[in-house]
């Protein structure tokens, strides 16, 4: 199929972009290394690698890092004296900074909220693997479990439907990179706290996508009765509701671990306006 001249322009952009993401990444990691501070790339800057023969494919506006809660101002400042220009915090806690690549750059201290999901920082890094060849430089790379949970988790966090079919698609590219079966990714993603969004997240892989390892994953899940009534309610609702919308994000945190939690997650997200 021919490709217009916008597809091809886009694709060019997309390719630059996953170059500088890289370079990005490479850069962070070099200056970082000497004062001994580990960085885990998570989202695209990871993913465009992981899961796409050509990286291009995967659309990124930012690089996403993950580092350790302590040691997120000492990065800041590191950076800062490097010539990264602090842009504030995001909406879910992460330092934003434009880099002098001209990439803006998410500094993450949490993957979520702790309210949230059951995704620690300290676990997250005591479960990677340390890696040079990927970025040219010292990185760690999360374990697989935790980048299908985190995909999963985000999914619903962001409040995404049926429609968000590239975010779907991601989420069942990922089980090339997992050595483990259905049943140990179903208890993975119950340790994580994500057995309810699981159960809103996964049926729409398997259905959009067609994915038949989503639908394993998903016959392995504990039986939860409210569970399955919270997400069956979630998908109307979402689907109808805007990205910004309060029923939106309500019922997102509704699909937390327990209606506790969730109501928990939610007056936290009103407080610190990660809405």
């Amino acid at each position: 199929m021919l490709q217009t001249t916008a597809e091809r322009a886009r694709m060019r952009r997309r390719a630059v972009t996953s170059i500088i993401a890289s370079e990005l990444v490479r850069d962070v990691a070099q200056r970082l290394e000497r004062p001994g501070i580990d960085i885990m790339p998570v989202k695209g800057a990871l993913l465009q690698h992981w899961l796409y023969d050509d990286p291009a494919e995967r659309a990124m506006s930012d690089v996403d890092v993950l580092v350790r809660p302590h040691q997120a101002w000492a990065v800041h400042d590191v950076l800062e004296r490097a010539g990264y220009r602090p842009m504030g915090r995001s909406s879910v806690g992460a330092f934003v900074m434009r880099s002098p690549l001209g990439l803006a750059l998410d500094l993450h201290p949490h993957l979520f909220d702790p309210a949230r999901y059951k995704l620690p920082t300290a676990d997250v890094f005591s479960r990677s693997s340390p890696d040079r060849a990927l970025f040219e430089a010292a990185v760690r790379l999360p374990s697989p479990l935790d980048a299908y949970a985190h995909l999963i988790g985000k999914f619903g966090s962001d409040h995404l439907h049926a429609g968000s079919t590239d975010r779907l698609d991601e989420i069942a590219r990922m089980p090339r990179r997992i050595e483990a079966s259905p049943e140990l990714v179903a208890r993975h993603l119950v340790r994580c706290g994500m057995r309810r969004v699981a159960r809103y997240v996964l049926p729409l892989v398997s259905e959009t996508v067609g994915d038949p390892f989503a639908a394993r994953v998903l016959r392995h899940l504990p039986p939860d009765p409210i569970g399955e009534k919270v997400a069956a309610i979630a998908r109307p609702v979402l689907a109808n509701a805007g990205p910004y919308s309060r029923i939106g994000a309500i019922t997102a945190h509704l699909l937390n671990d327990s209606l506790p939690r969730g109501v928990r997650s939610g007056v936290r997200a009103v407080i610190l306006r990660h809405w």
